[in-house]
């Protein structure tokens, strides 16, 4: 069974806070600045948008539009799918697919504390899937109980390779043959 892994556990982008009637052309300079693709639109302290680099090139740059003259709430997505810090990173998995979405809005309390991505969220479960690997790996390394191929003791064995034959032995053994 999975771990609970929390959304705020996989976060690596920060929220960037913009102003609804910030210039495309500025909001686009902070995303740069700060080398993320999303900003956060707050207005009276309450999130009404997201925009994105490709917002930007799809509805301005594309289209030749001057970039100094768009306000930022002209091109915004209103209403952003967003998850709380404290859910599981499933129930963030299930809501991308549900909505469609690459990432997702973090907060805390209702405050934008950053962005996950999809990517975010595979490199989580592809870690724990690891994690899992080893842990079983290291678990059948100790499952085998037999009659030492050396020293004929019983034990726990392990697999040893000795003059390109594979032989089973315990553990003193082994570190014997390492040596």
């Amino acid at each position: 069974m999975m771990p609970k892994i929390t959304v705020e556990q996989v976060l690596k982008r920060k929220a960037v806070v913009v102003k609804p009637d910030d210039s495309v052309d500025k909001v686009a300079k902070i995303l740069a600045k700060n080398k993320v693709s999303s900003a956060v639109i707050v207005e009276n302290e309450e999130i009404i948008g997201i925009v994105t680099d490709r917002d930007i090139l799809d509805k301005i740059v594309a289209k030749g539009k001057n970039p100094k003259h768009i306000k930022v709430r002209e091109i915004m997505t209103k209403n952003p799918v967003r998850i709380e810090y404290d859910y599981d990173i499933q129930d963030a998995i299930e809501l991308m697919m549900d909505k469609g979405v690459r990432r997702i809005l973090v907060t805390k309390l209702g405050k934008p504390i950053g962005f996950v991505t999809a990517a975010d969220l595979l490199a989580a479960l592809a870690m724990y899937n690891s994690e899992e690997q080893e842990v079983e790996s290291v678990e059948s390394e100790t499952e085998v109980y037999g009659i030492c191929e050396v020293c004929g003791q019983y034990g726990p064995l392990y697999k040893v390779y000795i003059g390109g034959q594979e032989k089973w032995v315990c553990e003193n053994c082994k570190d014997s043959i390492e040596q």
